[in-house]
């Protein structure tokens, strides 16, 4: 298993061709009694919890204790920057909050001209002809996958919202969300289709390098059994993106790329 820590980590920028990190922000993620009431942002952002962008209320799920989809959520509300709602805990265990497009997309990358310039384009193979220039170079098209995730804990830690459902690009809290401590190790397993996935790239960053002028991304990758540890020296909020690329089978594209961005909290102690 590869481990780090965040004295030890190399620095170094995520790479990624969707346009924003997509936050789900809970107000608290670890509550001591049921029932109470949380408050959740998502947004799709440039920056480590800060609003940006509203998301469609349709890809928000909400899983509880029991692993069972909570249908209803109550009202949701769309504004300028975030999308919101108040979600009512009303039995103890971790909940999990989930927010997925219901489409793929494509992302065409080209270089043109002298100077090879990279330009990208919102595209399929079959949606290129017309729409970018005969002269284009290195013409890749990617079909990406993306979700975001977060996890709160009333009292009581429960696990299965943590098991996997063998579907897709799928990030495992192997150490219980509501058991992130500052200076001790906090592991996660990358499993694709159910099988595990070496060679995913994380990026973690911290809400504190808004303040503390350190913004750059710790980094590392998922070993040959899918897992990676990380050890964080400070508490806080920080949010994560663990992404994979490969060969794809779809004729629309050439890659398929995957990503989870997984914001959570690390308690001091």
């Amino acid at each position: 298993m590869l481990k780090t820590t965040l004295c030890t980590l190399g620095i170094l920028a995520a790479s990624s061709s969707f346009a924003h990190d997509l936050m789900i922000l809970p107000a608290k993620s670890i509550i001591t009694q049921s029932p109470e009431t949380i408050a959740v942002d998502v947004t799709a952002t440039h920056g480590v919890y800060r609003y940006d962008k509203p998301v469609s209320a349709d890809g928000i799920r909400v899983f509880g204790p029991d692993g069972k989809n909570i249908r209803d959520i109550g009202t949701v509300v769309q504004s300028a920057t975030r999308t919101s709602f108040d979600l009512d805990v009303e039995t103890n265990g971790t909940y999990k909050i989930l927010y997925s497009s219901s489409r793929s997309g494509y992302m065409t990358s080209y270089t043109i001209g002298a100077r090879d310039t990279k330009k990208r384009a919102r595209l399929s193979k079959s949606e290129l002809k017309g729409n970018i220039p005969d002269t284009a170079k290195n013409v890749q098209t990617t079909k990406y996958e993306r979700h975001g995730m977060t996890f709160i804990t009333a009292k009581m830690p429960t696990t299965d919202v943590m098991k996997p459902t063998n579907k897709g690009f799928e990030i495992i809290p192997v150490t219980h969300p509501a058991d992130y401590i500052n200076g001790e190790e906090i592991t996660f397993k990358a499993l694709l289709d159910g099988s595990v996935a070496p060679g995913v790239e994380i990026a973690i960053k911290s809400e504190a390098g808004i303040y503390n002028g350190n913004q750059q991304p710790i980094t590392l990758t998922t070993d040959k059994d899918g897992m990676a540890s990380v050890t964080l020296d400070d508490a806080g909020r920080y949010s994560s993106f663990f992404s994979y690329e490969m060969d794809s089978k779809d004729p629309e594209a050439d890659k398929q790329s995957y990503g989870v961005f997984y914001t959570f909290e690390v308690v001091y102690e």
